[in-house]
């Protein structure tokens, strides 16, 4: 039984070994953020630069056409309301 014995210790420290490992890994709080589902706050952050980049382009193209002069306006008078 002394064999025996030996190898249900090994096996015994084998486990509380993967279970000690599995538990630190999933204590790392990139993981418990995204196990509650919460955002990744760097990855929106770069979204709405991202989206204002863009943004700033269509205002310098709308400005520079602007300014160009090749923009046309009517204006028509309301007609009053009796």
């Amino acid at each position: 039984m002394n064999g025996n014995d030996r190898t249900v210790r090994v096996l015994l420290a084998a486990i509380a070994f993967l279970l000690g490992a599995n538990l630190l890994v999933s204590l790392r709080p990139e993981r418990l953020a995204l196990a509650a589902g919460l955002p990744d706050s760097g990855q929106q952050m770069q979204q709405q630069i991202d989206l204002l980049s863009d943004l700033n382009k269509k205002v310098d193209r709308l400005q520079s056409f602007l300014e160009s002069g090749k923009l046309m306006v009517d204006v028509k008078e309301k007609e009053k309301a009796k």
